[in-house]
């Protein structure tokens, strides 16, 4: 069968894309520099901790005066050289000896999902690429939500802004890989969920309003600790309409 150059050309393409967006999904922080690239270190670029600065590695003159950070707060700062944790190693963010919890890669081994979900992930409903980037963006958003709202204890740190552009950046993977998934009819009611639930998340972010990003929150925390990761000892919200009882 011949091929053409054209032909050939589309097809590599493809699936390079395909491979962006299985690894953005995963690795966020790390793909999301990746794909803006160096040319774009423009006024609006995100600062994303990747992982968070070590803060018992600095001076106290350089601790929050950091010029390049762009910000008096140390906690907005990022080194983006450090070498990210291996997935897989850890099941919780690493926390420093001071208590602050630094960036951690999703732990693909952790995926197991809860019976109130499962059904909308049975034989031919989405493919394990999209498995894989509901359950990253989920792991990865949650930990900045945290951090946001609980303190450096809790999670890396985002301000408003840089969080909703973390979102639409996850969004835009997952409905870039939504066009291509075979049989998303099969799981349309999760599709259009998961979507809306971004959305929200954006709007709650970019309106700063403290009540929808706790709403946002609760739904996120649930969709990754307990519905992705079935986890036992997390606590359970009920925010989402594929949410089962279960006693704490």
């Amino acid at each position: 069968m011949k091929i053409s150059r054209k032909n050939l050309l589309t097809l590599c393409g493809a699936i390079i894309l395909a491979g962006a967006i299985i690894v953005g999904g995963i690795y966020g922080p790390t793909a999301w520099k990746v794909i803006r690239g160096p040319d774009q270190a423009s006024a609006d670029q995100v600062v994303i901790q990747t992982p968070t600065v070590n803060f018992e590695d600095l001076t106290p003159q350089e601790e929050g005066n950091d010029p390049s950070s762009g910000s008096a707060d140390p906690t907005a700062s990022s080194t983006g050289n450090e070498i990210l944790p291996a997935a897989g190693t850890e099941q919780s963010p690493v926390k420093e000896q001071s208590g602050i919890k630094k960036y951690l890669e999703p732990d693909l081994s952790l995926l197991n999902l809860a019976p109130s979900i499962e059904e909308y992930f049975g034989p031919g409903a989405l493919s394990d690429s999209a498995k894989t980037l509901a359950f990253g963006a989920c792991w990865n958003i949650n930990q900045y939500v945290d951090g946001y709202l609980f303190g450096i204890t809790a999670g890396p740190q985002m301000n408003e802004p840089d969080i909703k552009k973390y979102i639409v950046f996850h969004k835009t993977l997952w409905d870039k890989l939504m066009e291509s998934e075979p049989n998303l009819s099969k799981a349309a009611t999760f599709d259009a969920y998961f979507r809306n639930m971004l959305n929200r998340g954006i709007d709650a972010f970019d309106s700063k309003d403290k009540i929808r990003i706790e709403q946002f929150h609760q739904e996120i925390h649930d969709l990754d600790t307990h519905l992705f990761r079935d986890d036992l000892s997390s606590k359970v919200y009920g925010a989402t309409p594929f949410a089962t009882k279960r006693s704490e």
